[in-house]
């Protein structure tokens, strides 16, 4: 008899994040648009960009997409690690003005984070004990879950600890750490990082760090990337993407760094880097040619001014959005280093209430924060990657 894959069944009996938003929150915002048909609705809930994509990378793809046309130039599957090209550029452009020297075959090219988050789950064993941090992305959690894992900690982040988890207090195996932090918008500080990288090399644990959204930090003392840190290569594997620094969440293209120097118990150095590399050769022939393209042309320096361009204008969003919730009457916090505004409710208030409130007075749809996990409960998330337009008539109502 055929029989089911359990860990699968388990999520769908939990309901995943994407499950939740969809059959709730978006069946609230159906009720309340057919209730005020004349209210207009000021979406900030998705981490997806609005801003058109810059004019280097718009040449870089059409140029691509016309060489596709010709027999002489047309390409078809590349490297599953991916394009060289890219790889060295995301050495020497996005990582080595900051004092990071990796090789190219310690990158590996993806279709975007989301991938990367369930692809890395393959290097680890099943009794592996994961820490998250809570509130936390979902998919971390639905990630390990999905594998069969099942001794899972969180990490409290609060606005006591400023959203920045102390160390677990017994050893794990695998800590997850998102910063700039999506949701809470919090940056961690080089010792509060140096704290976790030397944890992670006493227990011989792994760091995944999740470093999506750091071409938003403008303040010169937050890091921007795990490896700034003394021995991180030896301990942690970082996830960056396109996404958001370069508009690509259409484009899809991101990477994961593996490595040479990182290793587990029982390894030897460049034995986790190969595995990743049999194991991305298996699963994925490699990103889309075009999107390649686009992010070498992203991290060229004209491609690298115009994104941070658009970041900026994310970036604009956000204080605009963060002072008129204050002048509203909320405590807000991210928004600095970061597109996403935590939002803190008035006490006593659950996590649905805000996002009612909010929707019915003004029109601003956010996630709950209670969506993120525990922790969340009494806080709303808004994302500030929306048209300048919006935003100004959001505040608007808000005042």
């Amino acid at each position: 008899m055929t029989t089911k894959n359990t860990n699968l069944s388990k999520l769908f009996a939990s309901s995943t994040f994407a499950d939740m938003v969809r059959n709730k929150l978006m069946k609230k915002i159906d009720v309340h648009q057919s209730s005020y048909p004349q209210k207009e609705i000021y979406m900030m809930a998705w981490g997806d960009t609005n801003h058109p994509l810059p004019p280097t990378i718009v040449e870089a793809l059409v140029d691509a997409a016309a060489r596709l046309g010709h027999q002489s130039t047309y390409t078809g599957y590349g490297a599953f690690e991916g394009n060289v090209k890219l790889r060295e550029a995301i050495c020497n452009n996005h990582y080595k003005h900051r004092g990071i020297y990796l090789q190219p075959e310690e990158i590996f090219v993806s279709d975007g984070a989301q991938s990367v988050t369930f692809d890395i789950q393959g290097l680890f064993g099943l009794d592996n004990v994961i820490a998250l941090q809570d509130p936390i992305y979902p998919p971390y959690l639905e990630a390990n879950l999905l594998a069969g894992r099942s001794k899972i900690i969180y990490l409290g982040c609060n606005e006591e600890n400023n959203f920045i988890p102390e160390l677990p207090k017994s050893k794990v195996d695998v800590i997850y750490l998102c910063f700039p932090n999506n949701p809470t918008g919090a940056v961690a500080t080089k010792e509060k990082l140096k704290a976790f990288v030397d944890y992670a090399r006493s227990y011989n644990s792994i760091i995944i760090f999740d470093a999506v959204y750091s071409a938003f930090i403008t303040e010169p003392h937050i890091p921007r990337s795990i490896y700034e840190i003394e021995g991180a290569t030896e301990c942690a594997i970082e996830i960056g993407s396109f996404s958001k620094m370069a508009g690509f969440t259409g484009l899809r293209l991101g990477w994961s760094v593996v490595p040479v120097a990182l290793t587990l118990e029982s390894t030897v150095a460049g034995e986790l880097t190969e595995m990743f590399r049999l194991s991305q050769s298996i699963r994925f022939w490699g990103a889309s040619n075009l999107a390649q393209q686009g992010g070498i042309a992203a991290l060229s320096q004209q491609g690298q001014q115009e994104c941070q361009e658009i970041v900026n204008y994310y970036l604009e969003n956000a204080r605009m959005l963060k002072e008129g919730l204050s002048a509203f009457g909320l405590t807000c916090f991210g928004g600095t280093n970061n597109p996403y505004i935590w939002v803190k409710g008035p006490e006593g208030m659950s996590s649905w209430e805000i996002f009612n409130q909010l929707l019915f007075k003004t029109g601003i749809v956010g996630i709950p924060g209670s969506l993120f996990g525990a922790s969340g409960e009494g806080f709303l998330r808004l994302s500030t990657l929306c048209r300048r337009e919006d935003m100004e008539k959001a505040v608007e109502n808000l005042a």
